[in-house]
């Protein structure tokens, strides 16, 4: 008798541990919800002094007492609260801070800071997976779920809808806050919010994605915040409807690089988030051109991956590229084309355009030429030297090139060169294949030294050498505009 109440208690207490966990996410997106509402007509130290408020109680003894009501009174769960709730008030304040300081002497300087910003990011906050799968799991307060199997399968569907509560989220708190705050409602500033919004949900889910020691509710507020500053900084915009679908569009195309094993979820993210800013601040030709990199390193690394795998040498277990890949070879060909945008909308700059068509050309070269070069060159039966003194060396070996390797980066660089010319991003094939093969030739070569002289000392990482080599291909085919021209 007395176990069968055993039984019976413990699964109340189950029971009743996971209805609490569903109570305390409730609670938190209505007390985020109602801290959005209220910044609208609120003086901004009233935001701060709230921030401030929970700052302060966490660290006194009725902190602990209040969490009882949730049944969270596990001394490691309860520490990760109080830590939550520190540092995201932490970074609340310094924003608010900084917006408080800007409204009052910001005209002196001709400076303004829209304040709305810190709200939409906050939103964006809101909504984290792991509050949102606990309230459609059973699950407890602070449990560590991210290793369990219903949490790492999370369908794709699942995360996209809830970027779209995260797009709609900081959509709706940007635009209540702004009405309250002198901004004019016009449809430029709609399509601004929007295409602001969208970034941040997208940038704030992709850093939530990608492992890290630093707090998840920071990591995604922070990316999110700076991403949404910068967009608003270049005061740039496109109509709802491209940007929608130019999202729709990237979604996509990352979602079949996910699904045949190209990618991984931080690399779909990426991809994603690479594929709307280019789109939107040039046209789409521009990302499947640089699609066409991801198609070509992503077969390739498969190319004979029992070989390369035995022999230690493979991009990973399973051939997948992550996020580091594909902003390490992607970085720069995603600040050129934002450039680009942005310098071809002002006449005093408009004549940088066409030699950044080349830099992201040359960029984008580099990337496919190196990848191809790794991939290929390492299943060669030929001899391997070291580019920076001939000597022989290892496949794989940094700093390793073959003849092999060799072709397939002239191979890999002038394909990009003939797809620029068929997307009409240059419109000479000879002069396309001209940029491409020396700027990816070069900056592929330039990628070997940089292994062989920093990464074998370590000095830098492989990620690092991509992100140096890109750029070096990419001011090459920048200096060749203007050797020709």
């Amino acid at each position: 008798m007395s176990d069968s109440r055993t039984v019976s208690g413990g699964c109340f207490d189950d029971t009743m541990a996971v209805r609490t966990c569903k109570f305390f996410y409730l609670l938190k997106y209505a007390a985020g919800a109602l801290y959005i509402l209220s910044a609208a007509f609120l003086p901004l130290w009233v935001s701060f002094a709230v921030c401030l408020l929970f700052f302060v109680l966490s660290f006194m003894t009725v902190f602990p007492k209040a969490a009882a009501l949730f049944s969270l009174t596990d001394e490691d769960k309860l520490r990760r609260l109080r830590f939550d709730i520190q540092l995201l008030t932490s970074v609340l304040m310094v924003c608010l801070a900084v917006a408080i300081l800007l409204e009052r002497y910001g005209a002196s300087i001709g400076a303004e800071f829209p304040t709305f910003l810190i709200f939409q990011a906050l939103a964006v906050t809101v909504f984290s997976t792991r509050s949102w799968f606990s309230l459609f799991n059973r699950v407890t307060i602070y449990e560590d779920i991210r290793e369990t199997d219903s949490f790492k399968n999370i369908s794709l569907l699942y995360e996209f809808f809830l970027i779209a509560l995260r797009v709609l989220g900081a959509f709706l708190a940007g635009l209540w806050v702004a009405s309250f705050t002198g901004y004019e409602l016009t449809p430029d500033f709609f399509n601004r919010l929007f295409f602001i919004a969208l970034i941040g949900a997208f940038v704030g889910s992709l850093f939530e994605a990608i492992p890290s020691k630093i707090n998840a509710n920071v990591s995604i507020y922070l990316s999110a915040f700076f991403s949404m500053c910068l967009l608003y900084i270049l005061n740039y915009q496109t109509p709802w409807s491209e940007t929608a679908l130019a999202a729709l569009f990237s979604v996509v195309l990352a979602f079949l690089a996910y699904r045949y094993k190209i990618a991984d979820v931080s690399a779909l993210f990426s991809a994603a988030v690479l594929g709307i800013l280019i789109i939107l601040f040039t046209n789409i030709w521009w990302y499947i051109l640089l699609v066409a990199f991801f198609v070509l390193g992503g077969a390739f690394t498969k190319y004979k991956f029992k070989q390369k795998k035995d022999a230690g040498l493979a991009e990973s277990k399973t051939g997948n590229r992550s996020y580091e890949n594909v902003f390490s070879n992607s970085i720069w060909a995603l600040i050129i084309a934002v450039l680009y945008g942005v310098l071809s909308q002002n006449p005093e700059w408009s004549w940088l355009a066409a030699p950044l068509v080349f830099a992201y050309v040359g960029t984008v070269a580099t990337a496919t030429g190196d990848t191809l070069a790794s991939e290929i060159g390492v299943t060669s039966k030929g001899q391997t030297y070291m580019i920076t003194n001939l000597r022989k060396s290892r496949p794989g070996e940094d700093g390793g090139v073959s003849l092999l390797g060799e072709g397939a980066a002239l191979a890999g660089s002038a394909i990009i060169g003939i797809l620029a010319f068929a997307f009409g991003i240059i419109d000479s094939l000879s002069l396309s294949l001209l940029v491409a093969v020396v700027g990816g030739f070069l900056g592929t070569n330039i990628d070997s030294v940089l292994g062989a002289v920093l990464q074998k000392r370590g000095y830098l990482t492989n990620s690092g050498v991509n992100v140096v080599s890109t750029l070096a291909g990419a001011v090459i085919s920048f200096a060749l505009f203007f050797l020709i021209f």
